[in-house]
């Protein structure tokens, strides 16, 4: 569909030029008027559609932008995750359910590239992580562990930025969305191949932090 709509566009570049060359090159005195009026027509048109398909590229690239920046932080939490099973199953090896559902979420992930099955795997992960959070609260030795807390510390300052990640993304999405469906815009975005993009629901442990408890 991109590619095509990329012919499309430059075939309408390409038709824009050519109406500018023959319009040059037409030497009779009576056609002078209407080959200026061609010219300048043509002229404006190429203008108008060289500036708003800068300005799409522009508002795209924010948007990839912005889905590298979540890509970063889930790796932060991607990460982190097999020494907080290791810790956990150091004190609570019995919980081998949840680790094992953990480790398998996070592994699917790491292997994932295509975006959208990646981050399934990434909102799947949440829940698990709160059951080790919660498994936390019935053995005191794991939930005392200094490093336990420090890992903690270290997945709630994560989740906060992918929520923050999340939250940029996805108004550079309103933006380019809303620059794509509006006229002139649509024209452009429809004869160079810009289509909508998707808002992206990812889960965060927003709800993590009020269960550590770092005294």
């Amino acid at each position: 569909m991109k590619k095509k709509g990329f012919v499309v566009g430059f075939v309408l570049i390409e038709i824009l030029l050519v109406v500018i060359g023959l319009s040059i090159f037409v030497s009779a005195p009576f056609l002078a008027p209407i080959s200026i009026g061609f010219v300048g027509v043509a002229v404006i048109l190429l203008v108008v559609m060289v500036s708003k398909y800068n300005t799409l590229i522009k508002y795209k690239n924010k948007v990839k932008e912005s889905l590298s920046l979540i890509d970063v932080q889930l790796k932060l939490r991607f990460d982190l995750i097999p020494n907080l099973v290791r810790v956990v199953k150091k004190f609570a090896e019995h919980e081998k359910e949840v680790l094992t559902e953990v480790t398998k979420l996070r592994n699917l992930a790491v292997k994932e590239t295509d975006e959208k099955q990646k981050l399934e795997y990434a909102n799947k992960l949440v829940p698990q992580m709160k059951n080790i959070v919660a498994i936390s609260e019935n053995y005191p030795k794991l939930k005392s562990d200094t490093m336990f807390k420090s890992l903690l510390e270290q997945l709630v300052d994560v989740e906060d930025r992918i929520a923050s990640a999340r939250r940029i993304y996805n108004s550079n999405v309103n933006v380019y969305n809303t620059h794509i469906e509006v006229f002139p815009n649509t024209m452009i975005a429809k004869s160079f191949g810009f289509e909508r993009e998707e808002l992206f629901t990812i889960e965060v442990g927003e709800n993590l932090a009020p269960k550590i408890n770092m005294e």
